[in-house]
């Protein structure tokens, strides 16, 4: 049991005054508030200057202004999931008119109702949808998150999740990983983040740099024999959006790393395209390579 100081209660009575006022106004109107205050503040912040370094060496060929235009895209995006994601149970009687199934999406339903699946995906658009997307299609989803420094907003957070993250919510740290393969073999789809830095994965390529991976999602696959799934839940205008999804063809010889770190690959080359196609929506702050 962590500690809790003034500070933590401060803040949390502060993100309770918040969402108490958020949920006075319709979704569609609180999430634009939001994405405009962050399109205000957050370029006069410190990440702002590492989100125009990145893009700058992965868009080489954009002028200054295009790379502002897209860290003010970032930051709308931002700010709206934010406040999508302490709100995400209104999704829910909505989610049929608010987010559209691709085709691909929609054939591999099946094959992850019957067997599981790992799903991968990465912070762009509302990547906090997963658990509402799952409960729409019948199957329950597991994920995992970062544990939140304030553990009175941590517990918050895990509490709202659960109504749409079904298969259950583990914090890294707390042994996870093993948590939630458990729960594949209980036919559960493991959901996990697979864009961000990790210092203990392997280097594959990502914008024609090598970038630290996590290659835990393959691995999961791999070991669990189920299907490896890329998924993008992309805002298209607004509170709307757009579920992309590609089967990644995940290789079974008798390598096992070389199979780990082919399916890592592909899935890093999936994300990529979808970044090109709207550089916007993803979180360029990030130390995605080192």
């Amino acid at each position: 049991m962590r500690k809790v100081t003034l500070s933590h209660r401060m803040e949390y009575a502060g993100l309770m005054f918040v969402i108490f006022v958020l949920r006075l106004m319709p979704l569609s109107v609180a999430s634009g508030m939001m994405g405009r205050v962050w399109r205000f503040i957050a370029p006069k912040l410190s990440r702002q200057k590492r989100a125009m370094e990145h893009l700058r060496l992965c868009f080489p060929e954009k002028s200054e202004k295009e790379l502002y235009v897209i860290t003010q895209g970032m930051w709308d995006n931002l700010g709206r999931t934010f406040v999508e994601s302490l709100l995400a149970e209104q999704f829910l009687d909505t989610a049929a008119s608010l987010i559209e199934i691709t085709s691909e999406f929609d054939d591999l339903v099946e094959k992850i109702q019957t067997s599981g699946a790992v799903i991968v995906s990465l912070h762009s658009g509302n990547w906090e949808l997963g658990g509402v997307v799952s409960s729409k299609y019948g199957f329950k989803a597991a994920v995992t998150i970062q544990k939140l420094k304030n553990p009175l907003v941590h517990d918050y957070v895990v509490s709202r999740r659960a109504s749409t993250f079904q298969g259950g919510i583990y914090a890294k740290g707390d042994k996870a990983g093993t948590r939630i393969m458990s729960t594949i073999k209980g036919g559960t789809v493991a959901a996990i983040m697979g864009d961000l830095r990790d210092g203990r994965g392997v280097k594959v390529p990502f914008f024609g740099r090598p970038a630290p991976t996590n290659t835990f999602p393959a691995r999961l696959s791999l070991q669990q024999n189920v299907p490896l799934i890329a998924v993008q839940i992309l805002r298209k205008d607004g509170v709307q959006f757009k579920i992309n999804a590609e089967l990644i063809e995940v290789p079974r010889t008798d390598d096992l790393d070389a199979d780990i770190l082919s399916a890592t690959r592909q899935v890093q080359q999936v994300f990529e395209g979808w970044i090109r196609a709207k550089p916007e929506q993803w979180m360029w702050a990030h130390k995605r390579w080192g």
